[in-house]
């Protein structure tokens, strides 16, 4: 297996002002491994974004699928591509993009488990946060939102490990995000589904990663985040995040972000 680092994502609509923070970042943090991106039609000045050293493949759904959301629909586009390309690679990052911002080269992060996974602040539980439950509950309905409500929140937006654990858990993931019946509110359903299947039928090597190590997930963390002197973005051990990831949820930092990244 190589030793290669893989950032893997999709940018869905979105244009170059949006994406820039995120690739622009990850070239600022001396990452030399691929960064790939899923873009869609409407996906605007994708090409610039390859001076990053970001390079983007052109997705469609099929007509049949049109009706799945993008969040959901990424999880096929990520199995099928590394069915054929993951052993090209040590470690994969599955990561959202737009709130996205790298603070260290994530291939430098010395990542724990097999798979490691999110977790958002220690005050969030599944059946706390409003979206992931409601989510939960409109996919697998109450009774698998019973099962795992009390459990800590975790963000299916940042995912990382190797690519066999990856595989295992895209597989695990797809099998269950159809049938997919659109209601309203539920463009974010893998959130729910990713929440019930770390703690159903969890991926082999599982770890959870909180928010005083190298991801630092911040929609439900209260406030505003801490910086050092230098400007960093603090995690909740007083240290630099490698990955910030919602920022775009504190409106001081989402400025901050866009004017450095304008």
């Amino acid at each position: 297996m190589s030793d290669a680092f893989l950032v893997l994502g999709l940018a869905a609509g979105y244009h170059y002002g949006d994406m820039k923070p995120f690739a622009a970042s990850l070239e600022r943090s001396g990452f030399r491994g691929r960064c790939l991106l899923f873009v869609s039609p409407t996906t605007r000045e994708a090409e610039r974004l390859e001076p990053h050293g970001v390079e983007t493949l052109l997705f469609k759904r099929p007509a049949e699928m049109e009706h799945v959301p993008y969040n959901a629909w990424r999880y096929f586009l990520y199995r099928d591509w590394l069915r054929e390309h993951g052993r090209e690679f040590g470690r994969v990052l599955l990561t959202d993009t737009r709130d996205v911002v790298f603070q260290r080269d994530p291939a430098s992060v010395d990542w724990p488990g097999a798979f490691c996974a999110a977790l958002e602040d220690p005050s969030a539980s599944v059946g706390s946060c409003p979206h992931t439950s409601h989510w939960l509950r409109g996919h697998l309905g109450d009774a698998a939102l019973a099962e795992v409500a009390p459990e800590p929140l975790s963000c299916s937006g940042t995912s990382v490990g190797d690519p066999d654990a990856v595989q295992d858990y895209l597989e695990r993931m797809t099998a269950r995000l159809l049938p997919f019946t659109p209601g309203p509110r539920m463009a974010g359903y893998d959130q729910g589904l990713h929440n019930h299947l770390l703690r159903r039928d969890p991926p082999p090597g599982l770890c959870f990663l909180g928010n005083g190590g190298p991801i630092l997930t911040l929609g439900s963390k209260p406030g505003e985040p801490e910086l050092s002197k230098a400007g960093e973005v603090l995690n909740d051990a007083g240290l630099p995040a490698a990955l910030v990831h919602q920022y775009d949820r504190k409106p001081a930092l989402f400025r901050r972000i866009r004017a450095l990244y304008s």
